[in-house]
């Protein structure tokens, strides 16, 4: 309760003392009502001392005493000084109005302690804001490096992405290309094996005779030659004639008194008895033997099985009709030779 509700109850109260018409109880209920409030005034030893310290202060700094206050109701009058002091002099008066300073003080301080922690807080976080400020013109920066890194890796990866398509596109022609390169090769290795069939087909009918004893005396006599050596070293039956003969010549030069001869029988059946009677060639003093006419590569491929019989890697190889037959062993069945590639296969075999 404030003291001014406090002053406000009070006031009635002794207004209603002061109404009553029996003059006498109005007087004795006045000697109660002010001995009741000089007790009440009454204030402790030391409280009296202190008040009576604050009076002559009082006195002493204000000068001569002014009149006291008074006030009248219903024909009484009243001391204001004596009953405000009485008043605030209630124990719960008093506490009502400690109360209320101590809420107003801790209000007070609550705003101060609020103030001076909201200020402390500010000054604390300046340069905490200075440094965010610092770091947020960082970010920005970042960000902004960040952007324009982005837009070149953008870029850079739309020309990658279009040099990409451009390869993809080119490595795609030419594995077309590849595709169509390697059908063309087989194709152009098609036609050189039929070109080299029918090459060594027009070589069917001839026969080479190699270390032939000639002089250059007998170089327009090599018809004569040829049916005497297969008359006389090979015995033929029947007896080979010139008229079996389309043509004979030599090939490359006489060295050491000897020579190449290469000749064109008539048909392919007198070229076939001639060559399957070449092994009563064998062991001749003049080191006579008989080849088939064959073709350049089949030629290399004679010379590489030549080589693979040296190493022991095969056991023989022989021609038959121009085409090239080999054995890995005596025991073996015989492989027919088409390409080079068949005679490396030889060596892993």
């Amino acid at each position: 309760m404030s003291a001014t509700s406090e002053l406000k109850s009070q006031t009635p109260e002794s207004t209603s003392l002061l109404g009553g018409s029996n003059r006498g109880r109005s007087s004795s209920r006045k000697r109660q009502l002010s001995s009741s409030s000089e007790d009440q005034m009454k204030p402790p030893p030391t409280r009296q001392r202190s008040l009576s310290v604050q009076r002559q202060s009082k006195v002493q700094s204000s000068g001569p005493p002014s009149s006291p206050v008074t006030f009248k109701t219903h024909g009484e009058s009243f001391n204001m000084a004596k009953l405000v002091q009485t008043t605030l002099l209630k124990p719960d008066v008093f506490q009502s109005i400690i109360s209320e300073i101590k809420t107003e003080l801790i209000s007070e301080l609550k705003t101060s302690l609020k103030s001076a922690i909201t200020e402390a807080i500010q000054d604390a976080i300046k340069p905490l804001n200075a440094i965010i400020n610092q770091q947020q013109l960082k970010i920005t920066s970042l960000e902004t490096e960040n952007t324009q890194l982005k837009q070149h890796v953008d870029k850079a990866l739309s020309d990658a992405s279009e040099r990409y398509e451009k390869f993809r596109n080119l490595g795609n022609a030419i594995f077309t290309s590849m595709a169509e390169n390697k059908g063309l090769k087989e194709e152009v290795a098609t036609l050189n094996a039929d070109i080299e069939e029918l090459e060594q087909y027009g070589r069917r009918t001839s026969l080479r005779f190699h270390n032939v004893p000639l002089s250059k005396e007998d170089l327009q006599k090599t018809d004569n030659i040829i049916v005497d050596i297969a008359n006389l070293k090979l015995g033929i039956s029947p007896p080979l004639c010139v008229n079996d003969i389309n043509r004979s010549h030599i090939i490359g030069k006489i060295e050491g008194g000897k020579a190449q001869l290469i000749c064109r029988f008539r048909n392919w059946k007198i070229k076939n008895s001639i060559y399957m009677s070449k092994k009563k060639l064998k062991n001749n003093s003049a080191q006579i033997f008989i080849t088939e006419d064959l073709t350049r590569d089949r030629q290399e491929l004679i010379k590489r099985l030549n080589q693979l019989k040296k190493n022991k890697k095969i056991h023989s190889f022989w021609t038959f009709d121009g085409r090239v037959f080999t054995k890995k062993n005596s025991g073996s069945d015989k492989i027919l030779i088409k390409s080079f590639q068949d005679v490396e296969d030889l060596k892993t075999e």
